[in-house]
């Protein structure tokens, strides 16, 4: 099917094609020419999605596109995603982009009982008050590498992922998306405190039972410190603990978070 086409293209598992414009030798209205016979052709031997990846160079391309049917998926800072759905008789089954934010939070713990809590630098609008160290999730980065970079980034202080503590799954985030939040629970390698003064204005070790009362503490941050506090009275571990299990193409291993008997330390994930 794909060696056929006029466009330089490639079948995916799902019965579409993509187009790379990069991979295209050919001028904006050849480009324009064939993407219209294409089309014709593509539907009638039943290809059911069409991607066209745009480069940045290419960006005149777009408004073709855009003539011929194609919609925005996505885009990032080189390329723009468009897409089309062939089939007249079927629903749209092309998958919508990543619609979630990924952001983690250290609930670092010191052996005096002491949370290590900031104030952020950029509050705008919001009264100044006390919070976790985290931030959002990097492409590629497990939740404990995140949490571990951010603590480290924001307050000086090196920490060692434990489990999960909770998370929080929230909508109409930024641009209209949702976000999931999770808490880690972790230790503190170091206590010495170096604020990080390109985000953060305050940061200190501060008692569990102070920082609960706080009035400058969200109800969202005094249910983690619940959580926190019926895990350590009950009698049972009931830890949210990471393992390494085989993925589902066998050419790698994927995090599996789940309730554990045992309080295991991140060194602990190596197989």
């Amino acid at each position: 099917m794909a060696e056929d086409s006029q466009l330089l293209c490639r079948k995916d598992r799902y019965g579409g094609v993509v187009v790379e414009t990069t991979k295209q030798q050919c001028s904006t209205e050849e480009f324009k020419n064939k993407l219209e016979a294409d089309l014709t052709k593509w539907q009638e031997i039943g290809v059911r999605g069409v991607w066209i990846k745009i480069s940045l160079k290419d960006a005149d391309i777009v408004p073709i596109a855009a003539q011929k049917g194609f919609e925005f998926h996505h885009a990032q800072k080189d390329y723009v995603m468009m897409i089309k759905w062939l089939p007249t008789d079927e629903p749209n089954m092309i998958p919508g982009y990543a619609a979630h934010y990924v952001g983690v939070a250290g609930f670092v713990v010191n052996d005096r009982n002491e949370v290590l809590v900031i104030q952020e630098k950029y509050t705008h609008s919001v009264k100044a008050h006390w919070k976790l160290p985290g931030g959002l999730a990097e492409p590629g980065e497990d939740l404990a590498d995140t949490a571990r970079r951010e603590v480290l980034e924001e307050t000086g202080v090196d920490a060692e992922f434990l489990s999960l503590l909770c998370f929080r799954h929230q909508h109409n985030f930024s641009f209209g998306c949702s976000d999931m939040y999770f808490v880690c629970h972790m230790k503190p390698k170091n206590l010495d405190i170096t604020v990080g003064e390109q985000e953060v204005t305050k940061c200190q070790w501060m008692p569990i039972s102070e920082f609960f009362n706080h009035p400058d503490v969200s109800e969202q941050h005094r249910f983690f410190i619940s959580c926190y506090q019926d895990g350590a009275a009950s009698s049972w571990d009931t830890s949210i603990a990471a393992k390494r299990v085989i993925s589902y193409w066998k050419d790698s291993h994927d995090l599996v978070y789940s309730i554990s008997r045992r309080r295991p330390t991140y060194s602990s994930f190596s197989f």
